[in-house]
C-alpha cells in the first residue's frame, strides 16, 4: 500500500514538473522569464496607490504575465480588454496589462504562431490609439517609443527562442533518421551475412558428414572407424552451434536464452547415436524423464558432458561390444522446512574396455566440480567400466516452473568456452589435494 502511495506521488510529480516545464526546450526559460517579472510586483514601491480595486487590477496585470507562457493567446485577448478599463478608470496611472500583452505577442512568436501574435500587435496598437485620445499615461509619441521598443526587444527574444526549437527539432529528426537508416542498414548486414554464412558453412558441414558417412562405410580399420565416430560428432556439434547462431543473427538478439532441456537432450543422443555407427561403435543412449527447461550455463555444459562421455566410450570401448550412456534426474526435497525442492542431475556410461580406470577423467572431474558435483569411476558385477557424474541442480522460479540450474558454478568455469574443460586454480587444486590426501 506505501509503494503504491509512492510511486503515485512520484508519478504526480513527475506529471507537475512536465506541466511546469513544457514540452519545448525553450519552454522552462521563457516561463521562469514570466515568473521572475510576475514577482516584481512583490518589490516595495510597486502600486502608486492604495485603492483596493486598482491593486486588484495591478495584481491582475502581473499574474497574466506568469499565466502568459501557458495561455499566449487568451492572455492576448484579456491583457487587450483588461488595459483598456484599466486606462479608463486611471489614465494617469501606469498600466501593466500591455506589458503582459507584449510578453504573450513574444510567446506566440516563438511558437511561429503568426495570425496571434499579429492580434496581439493590433490589440498593443489599438491601446496606444486609444491613451493618445484619452491623454493618458502611455499615450502621445512617447508611449509609442516606450511600448514600442519593449515589443521590438521582446518580438526579437521570442523569435530567436522559436528559430532554436525549431533547429533542435530538426537536428533530433535528423539524428533520429540516422539512427533508423544505420538501423535499417546493419539489419541488412546481418541478413546478408547471415543468409552467407547458412548457405555456405552449412552446406560444407553437411558435405563432410555425408563423406564421413561413406568413408565409414568403406573403413575396416579400428582405429580410423573410432577417429571417424568422433568428427562425426563434431561434425554434429558444429551444425548445431551454426544453426543456433543463424537463429541469433536472424533475430538480432545476442542474450542466450534459455535451453529446452529436454529437446535438446533427445536430438544430441539422437546425433551421438549416428555418430557412433558411423564409426561402427555399438552406443546406446536412454534419456530419463528431464526438466522442460535449463539454465544457459547448465544447458551449454550438459551437452559438453554428454559429447565428453560419448567421446571416452569411443576412444575405449572394446570392438563388437555393447555400451550405454544413461541420462536422468532424480528429484528430492530439501531444507529445514522442505519447501525447497531440488534433484540431481546423474549421467552414467557403461562399457567394456581393455583396463579399468585407474582414476577419474581429468576433464570431466574438473567440469563436474566446477558446477558442485561429483565425477567416479568404478566396476559393475559384469566388469564393464562405469563413468557417473552428479551434479546437483536447483529449480527457477518460472512459469511453467520446470527449468533448472546449476547449484554451483565458478566465474571462470562459466566464462569459459562450454567444449572446454576449465582451467584448474590453485585452490581448487589445493582442495582436490587435501581431499585426496584425507582419502
Amino acid at each position: 500500500m506505501t509503494s503504491a502511495l509512492d510511486d503515485g506521488n512520484r508519478s504526480g510529480t513527475a506529471r507537475l514538473w512536465q506541466l511546469l516545464r513544457g514540452p519545448r526546450f525553450v519552454d522552462f526559460p521563457i516561463r521562469l522569464l514570466a515568473l521572475i517579472l510576475g514577482l516584481t510586483v512583490l518589490i516595495p514601491g510597486s502600486f502608486e496607490i492604495a485603492e483596493p480595486r486598482y491593486m486588484t487590477l495591478l495584481i491582475c496585470a502581473y499574474a497574466l504575465i506568469i499565466i502568459s507562457p501557458f495561455l499566449p493567446l487568451a492572455t492576448v485577448f484579456v491583457s487587450t480588454g483588461l488595459s483598456l478599463v484599466f486606462v479608463v478608470a486611471y489614465p494617469d496611472l501606469e498600466n501593466m496589462f500591455p506589458e503582459a500583452l507584449i510578453f504573450a505577442t513574444a510567446v506566440l512568436l516563438s511558437h511561429r504562431r503568426w495570425v496571434g501574435s499579429a492580434i496581439g500587435t493590433a490589440g498593443l496598437v489599438i491601446y496606444l490609439i486609444t491613451c493618445t485620445e484619452l491623454g493618458a499615461y502611455d499615450g502621445g509619441i512617447e508611449g509609442f517609443v516606450d511600448l514600442g521598443f519593449g515589443w521590438l526587444t521582446y518580438s526579437l527574444l521570442g523569435l530567436a527562442a522559436g528559430f532554436v526549437e525549431l533547429r533542435i527539432q530538426r537536428e533530433i529528426g535528423r539524428r533520429e533518421r540516422a539512427a533508423v537508416e544505420h538501423q535499417q542498414a546493419v539489419d541488412s548486414l546481418r541478413a546478408r551475412f547471415t543468409s552467407d554464412m547458412h548457405d555456405t558453412i552449412s552446406n560444407s558441414l553437411a558435405t563432410e558428414g555425408a563423406i564421413i558417412k561413406a568413408l565409414a562405410r568403406g573403413s575396416q580399420d579400428l582405429d580410423a572407424n573410432r577417429q571417424l565416430a568422433e568428427l562425426s560428432l563434431v561434425n554434429a556439434e558444429a551444425s548445431k552451434r551454426l544453426r543456433r547462431l543463424v537463429a541469433q543473427l536472424s533475430d538480432g538478439d545476442d542474450r542466450r536464452p534459455r535451453v529446452r532441456l529436454q529437446a535438446e537432450a533427445k536430438a544430441l543422443a539422437a546425433a551421438i547415436e549416428n555418430g557412433c555407427a558411423a564409426g561402427g561403435v555399438a552406443l546406446t543412449l536412454n534419456v530419463g524423464n528431464l526438466p522442460r527447461y535449463a539454465s544457459p550455463v547448465l544447458g551449454a555444459h550438459f551437452t559438453a558432458i554428454m559429447r565428453e562421455l560419448a567421446t571416452n566410450v569411443i576412444r575405449h570401448a572394446l570392438p563388437e561390444t555393447k555400451s550405454s550412456l544413461t541420462v536422468s534426474v532424480e528429484r528430492d526435497v530439501t531444507g529445514e522446512r522442505g519447501d525447497t525442492e531440488a534433484a540431481v542431475l546423474r549421467f552414467r556410461t557403461e562399457n567394456e574396455a581393455a583396463a579399468l580406470l585407474s582414476h577419474s577423467p581429468r576433464s570431466l572431474s574438473r567440469r563436474a566440480h566446477a558446477l558442485g558435483g561429483t565425477c567416479t569411476t568404478g566396476s559393475d558385477h559384469q566388469g564393464r567400466v562405469v563413468v557417473e557424474v552428479t551434479q546437483p541442480l536447483r529449480f527457477n522460479a518460472s512459469a511453467d516452473g520446470d527449468e533448472v540450474d546449476a547449484v554451483c558454478a565458478r566465474d571462470d568455469f562459466t566464462s569459459a568456452s562450454p567444449s572446454t574443460p576449465p582451467r584448474e586454480t590453485n585452490a581448487h587444486r589445493a582442495q582436490s589435494t587435501a581431499t585426496s590426501e584425507r582419502t
